[in-house]
C-alpha cells in the first residue's frame, strides 16, 4: 500500500456520511491490519491518531442535545496571539484532509512522515518520524517538549505474511522523542499473540491497551508494566474509542454518541455525556482536570465546541464554524481558553495545510 493508497482510504472515510457499522477508527484499524498483512513500510506520521486528541467517527443521530450559543470569532494562523496563560501543546490530526475531496480540493503538507502540531508561534510545526518505525499508530505530546510514540516496524519488508496477532517478523516499538525530535528511548512492547495501542502518556508512564481488554501502566524508565484492574471490565478497542488523559479513561462507543469518563485510580464513573453525533470528535482535558473540551465536526462540515464539567457532567456549547465546509484538526487549552484548530476545506486545486488552518479561541 502506497502513501497515496493511505490518503485515499482516509479521504473516503472523511467525505462519506458514516453508515451503520462504519467509522474512521475502524478504517484506521483495518489499515493497520492491512499494512501488516501486505508487509509494507508506508509512512503514516501525518495521519496518526494522537492519544491525547483521539479522533472518533460516530454514527446515528441524537435527537436531544445542549442548546447552541452564538458562533465564536475565528482568526487565521498568522494572527498575533494574546497572553492567555500556560498553553498545552496542540497536536493536529491532518491525515483525513490529505487526499483530494469530492470538490477537487486538496491539502498538502511538507512531508507525510511527520508529527504535526500548532507551534507556540501559531504556525505549523512538524517533527520527522524516525526511521526505526515505519508508521505511527499513536503519539502523545508531553508538556516538557518530549513526545511518546507507538509505531510498527516491518522486519522483513517485501515478504508477504499472514496477518493477525501472531504475525511474524513485525515489531511494535514505543519511542520517546526529545524536544528536538531525537530518539531518547526505544523499546519493543509487542507481546506475541496480542495487539497493543497507546492510549495516553505522562512524563513517567505510558498507558497501553493490550488485548484482550487490559489497560497497562508502562513505566518509561524501567519498562515495567502493571495492570489497572480497577478499570475492568475494559471496553473493547474494537467497539470503543479509548483515550487516557489527566487520570481519566475516556470511552466512546462507536455505535452511539455517548462519552463516559472513569477515574483511573478507582474505576469510579465520573460522568456520561450524550453529545450530538458527528463525523469526527477531538477531546482535550484542561490542565486542572476540571473541564473536558470536545470539538465535533459533523458530516456537513460544521465544527462545534462542547465543554463538559467533569464533576457534574454539565455540558456547554459554542458553534465554531457556520456556513462553510470545514473540519476539526485539534483542540487545546491556553490558560482558561479553549483553542480549536480547524481546516477550511479548499476549493479546486492543491493548497498547503498552513494556508488553510484557522484558529478559534473560545
Amino acid at each position: 500500500m502506497t502513501t497515496g493508497d493511505i490518503t485515499e482510504v482516509i479521504r473516503r472515510a472523511a467525505d462519506a456520511v458514516p453508515a451503520a457499522g462504519s467509522d474512521l477508527d475502524a478504517v484506521l484499524r483495518r489499515h493497520h491490519r492491512n499494512r501488516r498483512r501486505k508487509a509494507t513500510s508506508a509512512a503514516l506520521g501525518a495521519v496518526a491518531v494522537t492519544a491525547v486528541a483521539a479522533v472518533t467517527a460516530i454514527i446515528a443521530l441524537n435527537p436531544g442535545g445542549p442548546a447552541v450559543g452564538p458562533a465564536a470569532p475565528s482568526r487565521t494562523i498568522q494572527d498575533q496571539d494574546q497572553d492567555q496563560g500556560p498553553r498545552q501543546r496542540l497536536p493536529l490530526n491532518a491525515g483525513w484532509a490529505l487526499g483530494p475531496d469530492k470538490n477537487g480540493g486538496k491539502v498538502t503538507v511538507p512531508q507525510v512522515r511527520a508529527l504535526y502540531e500548532l507551534g507556540a508561534d501559531r504556525r505549523l510545526d512538524g517533527t520527522p518520524v524516525p526511521e526505526i518505525v515505519d508508521d505511527v499508530r499513536a503519539w502523545v505530546p508531553l508538556d516538557d517538549g518530549r513526545s511518546v510514540v507507538l509505531g510498527g516496524k516491518n522486519l522483513k519488508p517485501g515478504v508477504s505474511r499472514e496477518d493477525g496477532p501472531d504475525v511474524s517478523d513485525f515489531a511494535i516499538r514505543l519511542l520517546v522523542l526529545d524536544a528536538g525530535g531525537q530518539v531518547g528511548l526505544q523499546r519493543e512492547v509487542r507481546v506475541q499473540g496480542q495487539d497493543v495501542e497507546l492510549l495516553g502518556a505522562t512524563a513517567t508512564t505510558a498507558y497501553l491497551y493490550r488485548t484482550p481488554g487490559r489497560i497497562m501502566a508502562h513505566d518509561l524508565a524501567t519498562g515495567a508494566e502493571h495492570r489497572l484492574t480497577g478499570l475492568e471490565p475494559v471496553p473493547s478497542w474494537e467497539t470503543h474509542s479509548l483515550t487516557v488523559q489527566g487520570g481519566l479513561l475516556l470511552a466512546a462507543p462507536h455505535a452511539s454518541c455517548g462519552l463516559r469518563a472513569v477515574a483511573l485510580d478507582t474505576g469510579k464513573q465520573l460522568f456520561v455525556a450524550y453529545l450530538p453525533c458527528a463525523a469526527t470528535r477531538v477531546m482535550r482535558l484542561s490542565p486542572d482536570g476540571r473541564t473536558l473540551a470536545v470539538a465535533l465536526s459533523d458530516p456537513a462540515g460544521v465544527v462545534t465546541l462542547f465543554r463538559i464539567d467533569v464533576a457534574t457532567g454539565r455540558v456547554g456549547t459554542t458553534p465554531v464554524t457556520r456556513g462553510e465546509r470545514s473540519g476539526v484538526l485539534g483542540v487545546g487549552w491556553a490558560g482558561g481558553t479553549v483553542r480549536v484548530v480547524w481546516l477550511r476545506l479548499p476549493a479546486t486545486g492543491a493548497h498547503p495545510l498552513s494556508e488553510e488552518l484557522r484558529i478559534t479561541d473560545v
